[in-house]
């Protein structure tokens, strides 16, 4: 699809969800409701629908009568008999009230309108009988929802059609390592995708019984002519109509397994009477067969039995039944459950993902609102802040080794790892170290920010987790890097789990929170270096690491000298699953080096975009209006993730693992550029 058709489809797939979209899901949601009908009708409806066994059941004309004396006023129009005869009788009237009828003893069980109790009124929701019972609104409003479903399920399909094969695996795989609105897209498009052909076969089995001409065109692809109509009496005889019991029971001589007989009494003198019988052991609930009675007469003016009717007729009955989910047992009512159910997915995907498109900025923007509770000089180069709640909403939990946005200005966001310990519920610890060259986050807040500022952050996020199950975790801080691993070691501490921490800075009078660390009860466990030269450091390390104890983990934090020096270091014999790295800035590499120009093409969206050598991949599409969320800009956070589909990508950014970069799929587009002439983006 060229460029210009996808967006054209696009917008008309976009605005079709986002304005009739509610009706669509309106539609599917009450039908919804009715999924396990056959189940749960018996259950929530005990007392009309179940009753004991008895030697003999009354007549079906004295419990009509009795049910006459009960609602009187009203013609009955049809009979329902259940269990085979033995089962509650419902006679149903033309006012659409419904009386139950106790078979044996001629008890009335009860009375529901036909739009009455739960199905019943989700019924009447699902086909807007509250609107008015005529066909035409039926008629009309189906075929709205239908032409709906078509264009968004369609639209949404040709949109989604990834570019190739390898595209095209990927664009079917949910990436839940993706962040901000690439995530969004990536849920949107993955949920979409199982949705729509769940959806799409209800929408296209709903036409066989909302549309004549789709009922005729089952019947034609199945080579099969139209049933003929409904018989008719040449003139209406003298005598009275038969009995109706006498009608019921040559019915069940005809059907003899009958489970449920529906008796569809004449409207006109000269119809006939219509019967309907469903046997026990029938292949789903519209497996029926059909007996034209005469009133006057009982004799049978036709007799088609489902099983041996026209190929036609089966696949009409069994769409029908498919579309209400009475197809497959459980697994097929369970398979077109879930399918409903992923429609608010796809609507909430679908909405915000577009507002973050179009609105940016206020979607970068919200987020917590803290209030600056106290400043404390750690050393004198590093602040600590104390943040917390600035409104009525408590702060969201935190785990070790999280950080958090921080929003100083309109357009200055940085992160900055959490030392909160497990006491700390109802506020954050930040550490923030004034850096010489710093480009304005750090000496921001020490030059700026004073008890009782606000500010906006963002709700803490865990890149640096603890393994959940290692034996022992071994902790390296290098100078301000003590931030998430002093986090890890309170939270160890006061788990009782195995640790040993191992700090190294230039002086004591530099080390961030020497005090606490120093703690009686974490002697043994926290060792401090001092003004360690490269090669004594090396040393070091090399002894440190060289043998890794049984299924222990490390965790590394620091200068990137440093943390280059502890990775490399622990290659020979730490497995990379146990070794963890958190890093502050980016790679050193991420803006020198060679910049060459080259392309990326937008695989959900379209259109191709040249990216100059001067510019990043967010900065290049954002040119173009194609906003990718980000924060840090220097390939650390990990918010602007985004999966690659395509292309070889030269990564830049401090924050994938080695393997994620081997797998090339997703890449950091803030500092990240490509090998090659072009990259396909999962955007």
């Amino acid at each position: 699809m060229n460029t210009a058709l996808r967006t054209t489809v696009l917008r008309v797939h976009r605005w079709t969800g986002l304005t009739l979209g509610l009706l669509f899901a309106y539609v599917a949601l009450t039908g919804l409701g009715m999924v396990f009908q056959r189940q749960l009708q018996p259950l929530l409806e005990h007392d009309l629908r179940e009753v004991s066994s008895c030697a003999a059941r009354l007549p079906l004309d004295t419990l009509v009568d009795g049910a006459r004396a009960f609602h009187p006023g009203s013609r009955v129009s049809q009979i329902e008999v259940l269990g085979g005869g033995s089962g509650t009788t419902i006679v149903r009237f033309a006012d659409k009230e419904g009386v139950y009828m106790h078979p044996c003893s001629g008890t009335v069980l009860g009375q529901q309108h036909r739009w009455g109790g739960l199905f019943g009124t989700l019924e009447q929701l699902h086909r807007l009988k509250f609107i008015d019972n005529s066909d035409v609104t039926e008629l009309i409003t189906g075929t709205t929802s239908i032409v709906l479903a078509l264009v968004m399920i369609g639209g949404g399909l040709l949109v989604w059609w990834p570019p190739g094969l390898k595209a095209l695996r990927s664009a079917a795989t949910l990436r839940p390592h993706l962040k901000g609105r690439a995530f969004l897209l990536n849920l949107h498009r993955t949920t979409g995708l199982y949705v729509a052909l769940v959806l799409l076969m209800s929408a296209l089995t709903s036409m066989t019984f909302t549309f004549p001409w789709a009922r005729q065109a089952v019947f034609s692809l199945a080579g099969s002519p139209m049933p003929p109509p409904k018989p008719a009496l040449e003139s209406k005889p003298a005598a009275a109509p038969m009995a109706m019991e006498t009608l019921l029971k040559r019915a069940l001589a005809s059907v003899p397994d009958a489970d449920q007989v529906m008796i569809q009494l004449p409207r006109k003198p000269l119809d006939a009477v219509e019967i309907y019988a469903v046997e026990r052991d029938a292949p789903h609930p519209n497996a029926r067969t059909t007996i034209y009675m005469d009133p006057y007469t009982g004799d049978v003016m036709r007799f088609e039995p489902y099983a041996t009717s026209s190929a036609g007729n089966k696949a009409y009955r069994w769409l029908a039944s498919l579309h209400m989910g009475q197809i497959g047992g459980v697994p097929g009512q369970l398979l077109l459950f879930a399918g409903v159910l992923g429609l608010p997915v796809l609507g909430y995907t679908g909405i915000a993902s577009y507002l973050r498109r179009r609105f940016p900025a206020r979607a970068e923007a919200s987020g917590l609102k803290a209030r600056v509770n106290r400043i404390s000089s750690e050393t004198p180069g590093i602040k600590v802040f104390e943040l917390v709640s600035a409104t009525s909403t408590p702060l969201p939990a935190v785990s070790p080794g999280a950080h958090i946005d921080v929003r100083i200005d309109e357009d200055l966001v940085r992160q900055y790892s959490l030392c909160n310990g497990p006491e700390d519920r109802d506020k954050y610890l930040i550490a923030v170290k004034r850096e010489p060259d710093s480009r304005g986050g750090s000496r921001a807040l020490h030059e700026r920010v004073s008890e009782g500022d606000i500010l906006s952050i963002g709700a803490p996020r865990n890149h640096f987790a603890l393994a959940p199950d290692a034996p022992h975790h071994l902790l390296l801080a290098g100078g301000i890097g003590i931030t998430p691993i002093l986090a890890m070691a309170r939270h160890l501490q006061a788990d009782g789990t195995s640790f040993a921490l191992q700090y190294f800075t230039r002086s004591v009078g530099e080390t961030a929170f020497h005090g606490f660390l120093s703690r009686p009860e974490l002697r043994g466990k926290v060792v401090f270096h001092y003004a360690l030269d490269p090669h004594g450091l090396r040393l070091y390390l090399q002894r440190l690491l060289q043998e890794r104890p049984p299924g222990a983990h490390l965790y590394v934090c620091g200068p990137r000298p440093f943390m280059d020096l502890v990775e490399e270091t622990a290659a020979a014999s730490w497995p990379a699953e146990a070794v963890h790295a958190e890093y502050f800035s980016a790679d050193p590499m991420a803006f020198a080096g060679p910049r060459a120009p080259f392309e990326v093409m937008l695989a959900l969206t379209g259109g191709t975009y040249p990216v100059p050598g001067d510019k990043t991949i967010v900065e290049a599409l954002a040119a173009h209006g194609v906003e990718i969320q980000t924060a840090c800009e220097q390939g650390v956070c990990g918010t602007c993730i985004t999966g690659l589909l395509d292309g070889v990508p030269d990564h830049r950014d401090a924050y994938l693992s080695e393997a994620e970069r081997r797998a090339c799929d997703k890449i950091l587009p803030c500092v990240s550029r490509a090998r090659g002439k072009l990259l396909v983006l999962d955007l």
